[in-house]
């Protein structure tokens, strides 16, 4: 009974334990940390290592006529839209059921548009400050963010804009195990009306073709 009840608290520990990511793209560099409970592990920009040997390759052997595909046996998977759209479907509809129940910690975009030419600058400051104003309700209709800090400027003097953007956020382990569940379940249901529609259409071209005879 004691060993149940403490394989239940390290459960119950481990499923409320925070991690999430912290990062963002500044002064022309991505910067990535991980994030487990008050620690943080960098995973770009990595650390520089000193560059292994390269060893020469061994050149293979050509037969006349015979693509290299073809001698390796493998062949490269064409890019499936249909698969893709299935993706976002179901991204789409596992983040319309968290509504509100995820939360960002801190959210940070400053823009300052600049360019060679003074009508691109104002262009682009418009067009960007048109789309964050559409982006950020959808943000908030499904996440809650706790502290935000976004600002748009423009600088007819500099030639190159300067963007800096950042975001913290952390998910405890078990939003986290059930958004992937989520998401592989609409997923599956997906693939599962794609294939019955399939079906549906090479009978209904089997009927076609028969009926002709």
């Amino acid at each position: 009974m004691k060993a149940i009840l403490i394989i239940l608290i390290v459960l119950t520990v481990i499923a409320l334990l925070p991690i999430g990511v912290d990062g963002g793209y500044r002064c022309g560099v991505f910067e990535l940390n991980a994030k487990c409970g008050p620690f943080l592990l960098r995973i770009l920009p990595k650390k520089n290592k000193a560059p292994k040997p390269k060893k020469p390759r061994k050149q293979k052997k050509r037969v006349p006529g015979v693509t290299e595909a073809e001698t390796t046996g493998k062949r490269k998977k064409r890019f499936d839209k249909q698969q893709l759209i299935g993706i976002i479907k179901a991204g789409m509809k596992t983040l319309g059921r968290l509504k509100r129940k995820l939360s960002i910690d801190y959210l940070r975009i400053h823009c300052i548009f600049a360019s060679d030419d003074p009508a691109k600058t104002a262009m682009g400051y418009g067009m960007a400050s048109a789309s964050v104003g559409a982006i950020i309700p959808l943000l908030d209709e499904t996440f809650r963010i706790k502290e935000r800090d976004i600002g748009f400027s423009f600088d007819f003097l500099a030639e190159k804009p300067a963007i800096d953007i950042w975001i913290t956020a952390t998910f405890k382990v078990w939003e986290i195990i059930y958004i992937a569940a989520a998401f592989g379940i609409d997923f599956l249901k997906l693939k599962r009306q794609k294939k019955r529609r399939i079906r549906v259409k090479e009978r209904n071209e089997l009927n076609g073709q028969t009926s002709n005879r």
